[in-house]
């Protein structure tokens, strides 16, 4: 049923959109030093709102546990406001539905924790021709992994800074 929700909403933003869109990948460290990769397509929507489906994943291992498992999906909308010749700023806000699944060390029992939230951030772009960008931006997730306060790892991952290329469609 999701596959299907997701390909109509992909379909129906093609055929209303102008089809100016945006690919990215991002290189994200979170504030807890982990590793992440973000990917993104945007599309532009009307007049320089764009819809933004966003992938988060957490790439790093931590002490407290055997293995970690963290996927974000994001709904975002944003905009992107000029700033002179190259440089432009991003705001985006939007929805997240973050996954964990954590294996505890002592016990190999597996801990899953899931949730939708609200969020936002923010990106600086830099445009190194009209295909291509750079950005750096912050994204504060919001989610704490309840089911797993009493290991120190309830705030696990809830804000990263990211570093990317964006490349543009016309």
């Amino acid at each position: 049923m999701r596959k299907i929700v997701l390909y109509s909403l992909a379909s129906v933003l093609l055929a209303t959109s102008n089809l100016t869109a945006s690919i990215g990948l991002a290189y994200a460290k979170g504030d807890d030093n982990s590793k992440n990769i973000t990917t993104f397509v945007s599309y532009d929507i009307f007049g320089g709102v764009n819809l933004r489906l966003e992938y988060n994943r957490n790439l790093s291992q931590y002490k407290e546990f055997f293995s970690t498992k963290i996927n974000r999906y994001g709904l975002f909308a944003t905009y992107t406001q000029a700033l002179g010749n190259y440089f432009s700023i991003t705001p985006k806000v939007g929805i997240v539905k973050t996954n964990g699944d954590f294996q505890t060390l002592n016990t190999l029992k597996t801990i899953s924790d899931s949730s939708t939230d609200f969020t936002y951030g923010v990106e600086l772009n830099y445009d190194l021709n009209s295909a291509l960008s750079i950005f750096a931006g912050y994204t504060d997730y919001g989610h704490k992994f309840k089911k797993i306060k009493d290991i120190k790892a309830s705030k696990i991952n809830s804000k990263n800074i990211s570093i990317g290329l964006k490349l543009n469609f016309f």
